[in-house]
């Protein structure tokens, strides 16, 4: 076992958002919000996918980066802080925290979520603070503004104006 995974340069953080956006690309053909992601062992390896599903399943946490660290749920278990989460759009007030309950210390994101002001939440918050090793956005978020706007134009008025 590698221990802590700090350093992410050396992983492919475009590769891995395609993989992202092609998880949200199936959600909002489906009818859900056009957000994916997915999960990265260090050495370069997909472990786990997830898209949004809050209305395939008629539930509002079914969020892509729950739905992912679920479906890697037994990886996570024994490596989980030697992985990368990879979302399409900035995880929102509660998938951050659930993210670093399951020890993943590492986050990259397409587009700003300027409507939950994660910034100041990550700030305000010793315990996601101290654990959040790199928070890196603005990763093909052009992208994920697109399918954002194409299937969820609503959604995506509010995730870019912050109102």
């Amino acid at each position: 076992m590698m221990g802590m995974l700090k350093n992410i340069d050396h992983l492919d953080h475009d590769y891995f958002m395609g993989e992202a956006l092609r998880e949200a690309r199936l959600a909002g053909e489906r009818g859900d919000l056009p957000i994916g992601s997915v999960i990265v062992h260090y050495q370069g390896e997909i472990i786990s996918r997830g898209s949004n599903k809050i209305h395939t399943w008629n539930n509002r946490t079914k969020h892509a980066e729950i739905n992912a660290l679920n479906s890697g749920a037994e990886h996570l278990s024994r490596h989980a802080r030697e992985c990368v989460i990879y979302s399409t759009v900035e995880p929102c007030v509660m998938c951050l925290p659930t993210i670093i309950l399951a020890n993943i210390r590492n986050v990259v994101f397409g587009v700003k979520d300027a409507y939950m002001e994660m910034d100041t939440f990550i700030e305000s918050n010793n315990y996601v603070h101290k654990r959040l090793y790199n928070y890196v956005g603005d990763i093909r978020a052009e992208e994920s503004e697109e399918l954002l706007k194409k299937y969820a134009p609503e959604a995506a008025d509010r995730i870019f104006s912050g109102v």
